[in-house]
């Protein structure tokens, strides 16, 4: 439909309720019926004055009046009877300013309603446009790569801007770019004070694009962090997890012990690692602190969650994120769970027996199917609307799982 006829619609329609308005309101002001009160009243008046008269004819007749005291009375009844019964000339006048007000409202209502609605309405919506797009086709919105492109172009003109190399890094790790990742935090180390936080940080994803191999450069920078928090929770998981690294079981179990001491008694995460430090102190052997190999049953399975970048828009960062192992054999009971929230994906993750569901463990299956499923409404029974990603069979042990969330439940 052109703007010419959606417009004349739409004021065709306008008028129309104005006009049903009018009806409604000015009918009981313009109706100008006779009281019949009244009309008895000077019906009566006129038919005493009729009397009255007859009654002065009679007596002019009869010889009772003279002709002078005959017009005296006459006068007199006439006076009195015009002011009782008012003329027709004054019952018209008071009829028209009695419509007065209904002549005002009436030009009032159409008047008001119009000039309401140019001022609180929306006009410019009977002009037709063009459909816009959904906001989630409209190019380059909630598109990873184009607000990755926006952050370098601002960064090349504000190379000294923290804050945005550290968004840059968020992002880069966000689509699995970890060594890309890892230069933009080196960006933000050198610009800000030593922090261990991004300290950690900076070791993780620096890990990660070694092929998670936390020697070296990722291991100096945990350090660094421990000397300026001794008891900063990521700092003493990734030290324990390089020495397990490296077959120093003993200081492994050192360090998850400590973490331990940070976490709240009964928790997830203290259970997780209270199992890492039976690993680890199992690894060890009597000999404490000698290198010795890990035992081939300790039941684990480790690593990675991402984010499909397309999916980026239909997360929160308080979405609940299921990270847990079924049986390859087709069996649907969780065999271990963990729990964590969106804003920390990517995640590594580690299941073991100490994350066991109760009636069997991981260390009963050799091949497992592992699953990452962002729950919208926070509960582990999957639901229309959760984000999921899985891979198996993978072998009870392996370090390297790679998850990808990347498909909608239907």
């Amino acid at each position: 439909m052109s703007n010419f006829w959606t417009i004349s619609l739409f004021w065709g329609l306008v008028f129309l309720f104005i006009a049903i308005a009018l009806v409604f309101v000015l009918s009981p002001l313009l109706r100008r019926e006779a009281n019949p009160r009244a009309v008895d009243r000077q019906a009566a008046n006129l038919a005493i004055y009729r009397d009255q008269l007859a009654e002065l004819k009679a007596d002019l007749d009869s010889g009772v009046l003279e002709d002078a005291q005959y017009d005296v009375a006459q006068r007199e009844l006439l006076a009195r009877l015009s002011e009782e019964v008012p003329q027709d000339g004054d019952a018209a006048t008071a009829a028209r300013a009695d419509r007065r007000p209904a002549f005002a409202v009436g030009l009032m209502i159409p008047v008001l309603a119009i000039a309401l609605y140019m001022t609180l309405g929306n006009p410019e919506a009977l002009l037709e446009r063009g459909a816009r797009p959904p906001a989630a086709a409209v190019p380059g919105e909630h598109d990873p790569a184009a607000m990755i492109a926006s952050l370098e172009a601002k960064l090349q003109a504000n190379p000294e801007d923290a804050a945005g190399w550290f968004m840059l890094a968020r992002s880069y790790a966000t689509l699995g770019r970890f060594a890309e990742s890892a230069s933009a935090l080196a960006q933000v180390v050198e610009r800000v004070p030593p922090d261990p936080r991004l300290l950690t940080d900076y070791a993780d994803v620096l890990a990660m694009a070694q092929g998670r191999n936390l020697q070296g450069k990722p291991l100096e920078l945990v350090r660094q962090a421990l000397e300026l928090d001794p008891n900063n929770e990521k700092a003493l998981n990734l030290a324990a997890s390089a020495a397990y690294q490296r077959q120093d079981f003993a200081e492994a179990a050192r360090y998850w012990r400590r973490l331990l001491q940070q976490l709240p008694p009964g928790s997830e995460a203290a259970a997780g690692i209270a199992a890492m430090v039976k690993q680890a102190e199992s690894a060890a052997g009597p000999a404490s602190g000698q290198g010795a190999q890990a035992p081939a049953d300790i039941a684990t399975i480790s690593g990675t969650v991402t984010l499909r970048p397309e999916l980026l828009a239909r997360v929160s960062p308080t979405d609940t994120v299921f990270i847990f192992a079924q049986a390859a054999n087709g069996g649907r009971r969780p065999l271990a769970i963990e729990r964590i929230e969106a804003s920390r994906l990517p995640y590594r993750f580690t299941l073991s027996d100490a994350a066991s569901m109760a009636g069997d463990r991981l260390s009963n299956h050799a091949d497992l199917v592992i699953s990452a499923r962002v729950s919208k409404s926070g509960q582990a029974a999957a639901q229309s609307g959760d984000l999921q990603g899985r891979i198996g069979p993978v072998k009870l042990g392996q370090q390297d799982v790679a998850i990808v969330i990347d498909s909608v439940l239907p």
